[in-house]
């Protein structure tokens, strides 16, 4: 917007206050973020100011500048940041997004023409081009994009930052995540931000976008954004500022874009007058890339805005001028020589980590760098046991933990990736069925057998055993956070429990937190799964002052008797109790806390019968595998009440044969036609005594 005076950067830069952008349900958190790392670095402003007066002088001396011809390429690299799903956008996506980018930097955009007829000779090309890396800073071969999982890609920051970053000076940096932390007051979703050239350090300099927000196709194909969001935020990158200035009637430094009002989210019709700017006849350029318009409303960047990115790009104070240099193009590959075929990185996820016995786990490819021409898979108890496939689907029929590898080839090589316990299998019905049941970690070590620990931070400390403190008795497990644990995520899973003969279930259990901020944002989850942790329910939540159970406490926390606080979860739904498989889960996110502990974790609840034991009652099931009717044979000594059901992998029954009591002999009942191809487990209840077989439906 227009009335810059170069010689007030200075001050208008320290003036420069953070303001609300309105209601508007998307939006950038560029100018946000600087402001809150001014705050704790003063220098930032000065640095600015200093980046301010350069590109005034800049654009003074280039006034009129138009084409000259010669496109000026931008090497650039996507870090995936992802949690084995969706986050995990594919190539084409992101190949997608770079097109979309080149276009509305080249004003070849196909919408172009939807410019108002009054801004189009304003429309700039900006001779700006931007190539995926085909070489890694250390010259290797690459198709500029790497893959990280990472819990850090929800709430992401620049914490995402610090687990991928390549040199700043020959790449543009470009991380994908899944959702962006929103903590300042501005109503909203973030789905992206960018660091202002020369006004940070160079390690977290780049863009940060939300997946979904990438491109127009796959995560992105539902969004009306047309991948516009990257242009926005590549815009920050080059030095543009929010076309209202940030301000009400505020000043972008930019002399061809009208001043308006305040940030426009939908699409207004033209002209979009502001009475308070005085900026009639023609209004608002609300089709500006750096505007708050949905994407099907942007469509230009003017010759001013050029004017500073081309000063940006010309910038030793910038850290831009290196990236387009002829040296590092050819450091990059990124100089239009012809790409290599790179050899392929493996790298996979499945649908599933837990599952039931008899269930299956189907497995997706992800590796990168290099298409791949063969997939060789071995997989640890599965069946079957090898595939060449590149998603196969493996089924697991005995209970156990198991590991996968996967190896990828092309003509340029090949790379294999092999994982340990990557598959958890439990059997039909858990093993624990005596209640009420309790775990004070006294004894057995910790993580106890058949459970299982998970830390997904960077930093080794998580979920241990402890004799600082304890409920009762002498231990209990903690997670010292005192010593810093990166806002990681951090869980453990119980073993599995039988509640088959169980109503109103109720967990409990003892915590002890202190935090050591004002208002701190750790997070205690506690879920549920009744189908051996392939999904999970979330059943109780505690975060923020309600997890604390000592107040402020800024040294290192050992919690005393008082300090302690008694939780209650509810399994009574049908959900959970009845069901023959049971896991909780105890979720940590760390913010700002100090130690957390947890102690004397009961499971109690009502048996409907006497007590079940583990003596095993004679129980015939044939043929199996059956293609359609199978029979079931069992034999009574005695008179007992008998049931018998058929319940599927998650527990659900099925199908009831019978549920009576009989006198002593010998029984047979057929399992008609008209299951489903799949597994499922046949339940015997005869008096106290509990018998399973698998039934496979073929």
């Amino acid at each position: 917007m227009k009335r810059f005076n170069p010689f007030a950067a200075i001050a208008v830069v320290i003036a420069f206050s953070l303001t609300a952008y309105g209601q508007e349900p998307k939006i950038c958190l560029t100018e946000v973020m600087f402001q809150e790392r001014a705050k704790a670095d003063p220098s930032l402003l000065l640095k600015r100011a200093a980046m301010e007066q350069e590109t005034a002088a800049f654009v003074s001396m280039n006034q009129g500048m138009k084409k000259s011809g010669v496109a000026k390429v931008i090497p650039v690299v996507f870090h995936v940041i992802h949690e084995a799903d969706g986050s995990n956008i594919s190539k084409a996506q992101i190949e997608n997004a770079l097109v979309l980018l080149n276009q509305d930097f080249s004003r070849t955009n196909p919408d172009a023409s939807q410019t108002p007829s009054v801004f189009q000779p304003l429309g700039a090309d900006t001779e700006i081009e931007f190539r995926l890396a085909q070489k890694d800073p250390n010259g290797n071969c690459t198709d500029g994009i790497t893959r990280t999982y990472s819990h850090l890609a929800n709430n992401a920051r620049n914490n995402v930052k610090g687990l991928i970053y390549w040199p700043s000076n020959m790449y543009l940096n470009v991380w994908t995540v899944k959702s962006i932390e929103n903590v300042n007051g501005t109503p909203g979703q973030v789905i992206g931000f960018s660091q202002f050239p020369g006004t940070g350090p160079a390690t977290t300099d780049g863009v940060v976008l939300v997946h979904n927000y990438v491109g127009d196709i796959g995560t992105a194909a539902s969004s009306n954004y047309k991948g516009r969001t990257f242009t926005h935020e590549v815009g920050h990158w080059f030095n543009l500022r929010h076309i209202w200035g940030d301000a009400t009637c505020g000043n972008d430094m930019v002399s061809d874009t009208p001043v308006q009002n305040v940030n426009n989210s939908t699409c207004p019709s033209f002209p979009k007058i502001d009475v308070q700017c005085n900026n009639g006849p023609s209004g608002a350029m609300f089709s500006n890339y750096m505007d708050y318009t949905r994407g099907n409303c942007q469509n230009i960047f003017t010759w001013g805005q050029n004017a500073r990115m081309q000063a940006a790009l010309n910038s030793s104070t910038s850290g831009r001028n290196n990236l387009w240099s002829q040296s590092n193009l050819v450091a990059t590959g990124t100089d239009g020589s012809p790409p290599q075929l790179c050899a392929p990185v493996a790298a996979f996820n499945s649908n599933a980590q837990f599952i039931c016995e008899g269930a299956s786990i189907t497995w997706q490819d992800f590796s990168y760098n290099g298409t791949v021409a063969n997939w060789d898979w071995q997989f640890g108890g599965g069946t079957p046991s090898s595939s060449t496939q590149q998603n196969p689907t493996i089924t697991y029929n005995t209970p156990g933990t198991y590991g996968v590898t996967l190896t990828v080839s092309n003509a340029s090589g090949n790379d294999s990736k092999s994982v340990n316990g990557v598959v958890i299998v439990s059997p039909a019905s858990a093993s624990v069925i005596n209640y009420p049941w309790s775990e004070g970690f006294e004894s057995g070590g910790f993580p106890k057998a058949d459970w299982f620990l998970t830390n997904e931070s960077p930093f080794t400390n998580t979920w241990e055993l402890t004799s600082l403190a304890a409920h009762s008795g002498a231990n209990s497990v903690y997670i010292n956070n005192y010593i810093g644990n990166g806002n990681g995520v951090d869980e453990f899973i119980t073993n599995s429990f039988n509640l088959s003969f169980m109503t109103g279930t109720t967990l409990s259990y003892w915590r002890a937190f202190a935090h050591r901020a004002q208002t701190p944002n750790d997070i205690l989850r506690v879920y549920a799964s009744s189908n051996c942790g392939q999904l999970w329910t979330l059943r109780l939540t505690r975060s923020g002052l309600s997890l604390s159970t000592a107040g402020l406490i800024s040294s290192p926390f050992y919690p005393n008797a008082s300090q302690w606080t008694q939780d209650n979860v509810s399994l009574a739904a049908s959900l959970f109790s009845g069901k023959p498989n049971v896991r909780i889960k105890f979720q940590y996110t760390q913010d700002t806390g100090n130690n957390i502990y947890i102690d004397d974790i009961n499971l109690n609840g009502t048996v409907s019968v006497n007590e079940i034991d583990k003596v095993e009652v004679p129980l015939e099931v044939y043929p199996n595998p059956t293609p359609s009717k199978a029979s079931i044979e069992f034999q009574l000594d005695r008179e007992a009440a008998v049931t018998l059901q058929i319940v599927d992998m998650t527990g659900r029954q099925v199908r009831i044969l019978a549920q009576q009591r009989l006198p002593a002999g010998e029984y047979l009942y057929d399992v008609d036609a008209g299951l489903a191809a799949g597994s499922y487990f046949v339940h015997l209840r005869i008096g106290n005594q509990l018998a399973v077989r698998k039934l496979i439906i073929e």
